[in-house]
């Protein structure tokens, strides 16, 4: 194992030269920033950079902007991003609890967001007032040698798929890394332990003062009312004790590097979207954590509206990329045209003789209703036999999620082999094999 986590740590550990670079850049960000900001409001740096904790290839530079209680909250932002815009080149304005700015200075992504100062993390007035609590107590607690472990630990995350508590990954905050080397002192302390947790995880460094639901919990340090893994899906959970236990078995660079996932010939890979529907449209501009949870709903209600047209499902899946789309697996695309509806027993006479009557005369009945194994039935034609029917008849009426609801006009359904186009996708989707297998 030591030689593995020596090439990891060569590959993702900044040189000497390059920290002393960033510092210097810190050092110029910060005198710029303190130059226009207000007076009483004061200047951080948080993150991962402000922790020594960040990755050589996966860098940015955050600062937080922290004012006093009695700035009302477009202040906030009307500063911030008044004084980023001064300062960053390549700015956009992004938005969050708080609308902050993103850009890059000398070369690196920098983001400048606005916060609160409170005298703890409890009394919060918005959710980022935490982070410089965050940044001080890893300062504070985590030791040198340490900061190592925790970009092992991310890296690896990172190679397995369960690193960012973003939406679209459900994975693990660095802070949620940073505080699990705390807790277990190494990265390989934080593998062992992994394969010791049972079906109710609540972990903490400080007190545990509150209950909670979920089924993995890290009680912040800084605000016990918070659990820090509370983003963290149970898919993503799972997939870090299996790589884990799979690495201390056997060690391998590919759980911190994986290969990609192999190509699938055009002919197979539209062999196996045979029975897939999709809807295909340019997503809204809207950050990722709000754009996913809308894909994942957007899946669950299309799906339900197929299920109660007899279509059975198999699989949702989505993306997002310059193009998004939303894909069904199904049992089938097509179902027959008739199918069988089931009426009363025989013998309750008054509810067998309205099925009868209503069916007997009915346009969608294909023939009169008849008796078997004890009950009335009848056949009816389907309203629709096509998955693509049903999805064409029902898009306008089915609730996407705000935003992409208001994309409904440039939704294209695509069927089977016309979703091949988003290969790299499917690639993933369709390999047999974990990350690390590769």
């Amino acid at each position: 194992m030591n030689k593995i986590v020596d090439e990891v740590l060569r590959r993702v550990s900044p040189s000497p030269e390059e920290e002393k670079k960033l510092h210097r850049t810190v050092g110029r960000l910060k005198a710029a920033i303190d130059e226009k900001k207000p007076p009483g409001v004061e200047s951080m740096l948080v993150g991962s950079v402000a922790k020594g904790t960040y990755l050589r290839d996966a860098l940015d530079i955050d600062f937080f902007l922290i004012f006093p209680p009695e700035y009302r909250r477009e202040q906030l932002a009307d500063i911030t991003i008044t004084l980023g815009k001064q300062i960053l080149e390549q700015w956009m304005v992004q938005y969050a609890e708080h609308p902050y700015i993103r850009g890059y200075y000398e070369g690196y992504q920098t983001d400048i967001v606005p916060c609160y100062r409170v005298k703890s993390a409890r009394e919060k007035l918005s959710a980022v007032d935490r982070t410089p609590f965050h940044t001080a107590y890893i300062i504070h607690h985590l030791k040198e040698e340490q900061k190592n472990e925790v970009r092992l630990l991310k890296q690896f995350l990172r190679g397995i798929g369960c690193y960012g508590a973003e939406a679209k990954t459900e994975g693990f905050s660095g802070y949620l890394t940073e505080l699990m080397v705390l807790k277990y002192g190494t990265f390989a302390g934080v593998l062992e332990a992994s394969q010791k947790w049972g079906r109710k995880v609540v972990l903490y460094l400080e007190e545990e003062r509150q209950q909670f639901d979920e089924r993995f919990v890290f009680v912040d340090p800084v605000d016990a009312s918070r659990n820090v893994a509370a983003a963290l899906s149970m898919e993503k959970l799972e997939m870090f004790i299996t790589a884990a236990r799979e690495f201390l078995r056997e060690p391998k660079i590919t759980f911190f590097f994986p290969n990609p996932a192999a190509p699938i010939p055009d002919a197979t890979l539209k062999e196996k979207l045979r029975n897939f529907i999709g809807i295909v449209f340019t997503p809204p501009p809207i950050p990722d954590d709000i754009l996913y949870p809308q894909l994942r709903k957007a899946a669950s209600h299309l799906a339900t509206v197929l299920e109660q047209h007899d279509f059975h499902v198999i699989d949702t899946t989505w993306y997002a990329d310059g193009e998004a789309f939303i894909a069904i697996h199904l049992e089938r695309l097509t179902l027959d045209e008739v199918k069988l509806h089931m009426g009363p027993p025989v013998t309750e006479h008054e509810h067998a003789e309205s099925f009868v009557e209503k069916w007997r005369h009915s346009p969608h009945a294909v023939q009169k209703p008849f008796e078997k194994d004890g009950r009335w039935w009848v056949k009816i034609k389907r309203e629709h036999a096509s998955a693509v029917d049903v999805i064409a008849h029902h898009l306008n009426d089915t609730n996407l999620g705000k935003n992409l609801n208001e994309c409904k006009n440039g939704m294209r359904i695509y069927e089977g082999a016309q979703l091949v186009e988003f290969r790299e996708h499917w690639y993933e989707y369709f390999s047999d094999k974990y990350p690390w297998e590769r």
